[in-house]
């Protein structure tokens, strides 16, 4: 029967129901018994009637919160006999709402974009609206829509097929995983048509060419560079390196990776890479960053340098050149170097091995390895003939090596000229977006996650508290000390 709890002038319904149990106290929202007993008869017919998800709807998603509908809703739906409309609501939700809501989850840069661009094609009044701005989950079930948003970006936007599929499709892949476990998401986008077209670069810079882009940057620049190209590790993982991350005794460095938490590991580094972290880290606390450029900044600071060291298309440069070339760089390289493709995927920390044979074109170099298969099978000549030979020319080793200026932190980026060294402008750091410091929203996402609260987060940061606040509220990060919310204009700074 109805009650009313002590503290309440309204009812509340607590049954039990066969092969369920007994609800939780649910409020009707009346002050009316008889309102009370009706819902409660309605719910034990709706229950009977095989509605079993909307009862379950009605629990409590956590400590203080309501369920995903209240009791007065199930019982006017009841009443109005639109029970299946509901439940059409509960387990199919507006796209844009899931599709916001898991967005905040992922931490891959490609695959938070490709969220935008979702949305911005399938919902938003503003794109070509393919799916409509009331389209719920359900939409991105039929292969032939997700064909439609992979057609529209680059037949009527003209992105490249690799840029859909490491944005777009990727989150698709991610959001269907979530809403419907990895059989059913894999089911529903082998129907689709994948983007195939392999328009990935695969860009080589000479040992002469990456000396004169390094020499060109700035210092801190210059550090990425070297561990970059000396490394192989992409562009996040390297901005997130912090002194604990670092072994000195062994030369090691813990790598925490943006795309997936099984391609985080601990990797071997080279001197020239563990040199460059010492000098970063100097005068550092274990929990500090190892650089202080933001990726906007980095970003910039690259665009600049690019194009005074001259990799440009005028120079023969397609597209210009990407930071991520400099990976591509070190994996040619590393097999140019004696290295083969099995130490290739531990060293790019590569998941399928198929990534790494991209690469193979790379891994002859000279002639000793055939010679040696030729000897295994008996065909090695005799010396007398070898005499007639002569010898073949080798590109051998590289026999370049780092100028000692570019680890001094006073000394300005440079170019060779007839009449000197030609010395470069700095860019300056003021006007920074994200803060004084220049954080992006990356970093006040990762110092919440890590400190839990926006307190910690503004140490970590070396910021103030107001300042990091504001930042959850811009970009909707959730705290956990605010119960895993964004804050909002009531929460203090304190909390």
């Amino acid at each position: 029967m109805p009650f009313k709890a002590s503290n309440s002038s309204k009812y509340k319904v607590e049954i039990v129901l066969p092969g369920y149990g007994k609800t939780s106290r649910l409020s009707t929202k009346s002050k009316r018994k008889a309102t009370a007993e009706k819902m409660e008869k309605a719910l034990r017919l709706i229950w009977e009637d095989g509605f079993y998800e909307l009862v379950e709807a009605l629990e409590p998603e956590g400590p203080g919160k309501g369920g995903k509908i209240d009791l007065p809703t199930l019982y006017h739906a009841w009443r109005r006999d639109e029970l299946d409309e509901l439940a059409r609501r509960v387990n199919d939700p507006l796209l844009k709402e899931a599709v916001k809501t898991f967005a905040q989850t992922l931490d891959y840069e490609n695959h938070r974009l490709g969220a935008r661009h979702f949305l911005r094609i399938t919902v938003e009044p503003s794109g070509p609206l393919l799916a409509g701005t009331e389209a719920r989950v359900s939409w991105v079930y039929e292969p032939s829509h997700i064909d439609r948003c992979v057609r529209h970006m680059i037949q009527a936007e003209g992105y490249k097929p690799n840029t859909v599929k490491n944005g777009l499709w990727g989150f698709l892949s991610k959001f269907l995983q979530d809403r419907l476990g990895t059989p059913d998401a894999r089911a529903i986008l082998r129907e689709a048509e994948r983007p195939s077209e392999d328009d990935r670069r695969d860009v080589v810079l000479s040992p002469e060419a990456l000396h004169r882009v390094i020499s060109a940057s700035e210092w801190e620049v210059r550090m990425f560079l070297i561990l970059k190209a000396s490394t192989g590790i992409d562009k996040t993982p390297i901005l997130r390196i912090r002194g604990r991350d670092v072994d000195e005794e062994n030369w090691s460095l813990f790598v925490r990776d943006n795309k997936t938490r099984e391609r985080s590991a601990r990797i071997d580094l080279p001197p020239v890479a563990m040199y460059a972290l010492q000098m970063l880290l100097k005068d550092r606390r274990p929990e500090e960053r190892a650089f202080r450029l933001s990726k906007g900044q980095l970003d910039y600071r690259w665009r600049k340098t690019r194009k005074a060291a001259g990799l440009t298309p005028e120079n023969g440069y397609e597209d210009g050149v990407r930071l991520k070339d400099l990976r591509h760089t070190f994996a040619a390289h590393y097999l140019r170097g004696g290295g083969n493709i099995a130490g290739l995927m531990g060293r790019l920390r590569h998941s399928r091995e198929e990534q790494s044979l991209m690469y193979g074109r790379h891994e002859t170099n000279g002639h000793s390895d055939m010679e040696s298969a030729a000897e295994a099978m008996g065909l090695e000549l005799p010396d007398r003939l070898k005499e007639d030979l002569s010898e073949p020319e080798s590109e051998g080793r590289s026999d370049w090596q780092i100028p000692e200026w570019w680890f001094d932190r006073s000394e300005p980026p440079r170019l060779p000229g007839e009449d000197g060294p030609e010395i470069l402008d700095v860019p300056d750091r003021g006007g920074l977006g994200g803060g004084r410091k220049g954080y992006s929203e990356a970093d006040y996402r990762e110092a919440i996650e890590e400190a839990g609260s926006i307190s910690g987060a503004a140490r970590l940061l070396d910021v103030g508290k107001s300042l990091v606040r504001r930042q959850c509220i811009r970009h909707e990060i959730r705290v956990p000390t605010l119960d895993g919310e964004v804050p909002g204009d009531s929460d203090s700074e304190e909390e």
